[in-house]
């Protein structure tokens, strides 16, 4: 037997009251944001095998560490300081070839410094350079390291990187992608809400030189495979600077301002968040761009449900996105943590920064 109509429509009430409960949660959180920075930065660094001298006279160490630097370079292990003490950094134990031992392998390459050293031991060292001041401090225990802080990654290491007025606007625009979701979920009578937002993206962008959203797009891959939230956010910018692949419908009328936008979503999150829309003037060839922009998401702040996947990704690292911000790791594919970290690659052109940690 059917239901009334009633209860249909009240079934549906506890499914959304849970978005807002979401939204209310994103937005009032206390916690930092976390940034999802390279593996090196939080796992163990790994160790690599050395040979160590003990020199007999330290008035022999000058020549000595001229010597081996001339002979036997560090070449990988050159943020190892080749002295500690009366300790003398020979060569990673690889180098040695047939069980040779170290002393042999010594007179058969700098035979000047067969008698220099009392005697040798084997041990580890890191293999790469420490990248905070807890590594540093740990390192130190073993060997001597070179190190020169960076008080801005130690700043997004500890998840203490915003402060309050930032986490506020940050928090808000996530808050503004979850309305978006479930003003077109509820719009395709998608009763499942909560589901759905497994299976759906959004994507805000925002331009924070004038704290304003540039764009705002919806998934539509039920229609077309490439137009994920984030493909469609990107070509949307694109036509606030007269460029653009995808013929989308202007629906707001304001102008080139907002791309692809249902005037009355525009409305309701204009209302709700009190916030600021529309892209920045595109400058002509010959003005000057020392800001660093228009030039697609140059500059720009993304905003997604999801993590992206890897074709998004690489989207916005050639739309020259400044930060990224999502709220769900995607297992699947996302490729911003969970199965690569596309902004810690280090051969591309344009990397930017990434925080997660909304919930």
């Amino acid at each position: 037997m059917e239901e009334p109509p009633a209860k249909k429509a009240k079934a549906a009430d506890p499914v959304s009251e849970n978005i807002d409960n979401l939204i209310e949660n994103i937005k009032n959180s206390p916690n930092n944001l976390h940034a999802i920075l390279n593996l090196e930065i939080h796992d163990s660094i790994p160790t690599e095998k050395v040979y160590v001298g003990h020199i007999k006279n330290s008035k022999d160490l000058s020549i000595t560490i001229l010597t081996l630097n001339e002979i036997i370079p560090l070449k990988q292990l050159q943020h190892l300081k080749r002295v500690r003490k009366k300790d003398v950094l020979l060569c990673p134990t690889s180098y040695l070839t047939n069980n040779s031992s170290i002393q042999e392998f010594l007179e058969a390459n700098v035979p000047s410094l067969r008698h220099v050293f009392e005697y040798f031991k084997e041990i580890e060292v890191p293999a790469l350079p420490p990248k905070l001041k807890r590594q540093h401090f740990e390192f130190n225990k073993v060997w001597s390291c070179n190190f020169h802080p960076n008080e801005y990654l130690e700043k997004m290491a500890v998840d203490n990187f915003f402060n309050e007025a930032e986490l506020k606007n940050h928090r808000m625009y996530m808050a503004i992608a979850f309305d978006v979701a479930k003003f077109y979920l509820e719009k395709t009578n998608n009763v499942n809400l909560i589901s759905s937002l497994n299976l759906t993206n959004v994507t805000v962008i925002v331009d924070p030189s004038i704290s304003s959203i540039v764009d705002i797009a919806f998934d539509n891959r039920e229609n077309h495979p490439l137009q994920h939230s984030t493909m469609l956010a990107i070509d949307n910018v694109a036509k606030t600077q007269n460029g653009g692949a995808w013929n989308v419908d202007n629906k707001n009328g304001i102008d080139n301002k907002l791309w692809g936008i249902d005037k009355e979503l525009l409305d309701d999150l204009q209302q709700k968040h009190d916030v600021c829309i529309g892209a920045r003037q595109v400058r002509g060839k010959n003005e000057s761009c020392d800001d660093g922009g228009p030039y697609l998401c140059t500059g720009y702040y993304v905003y997604t449900i999801r993590e992206p996947c890897i074709m998004c990704s690489m989207a916005l690292v050639h739309a020259r996105a400044k930060r990224v911000f999502f709220c769900f790791e995607n297992t699947s594919f996302g490729a911003l943590k969970c199965k690569t970290q596309l902004q810690n690659v280090p051969f591309l052109n344009h990397r930017f920064e990434v925080f997660t940690g909304f919930l």
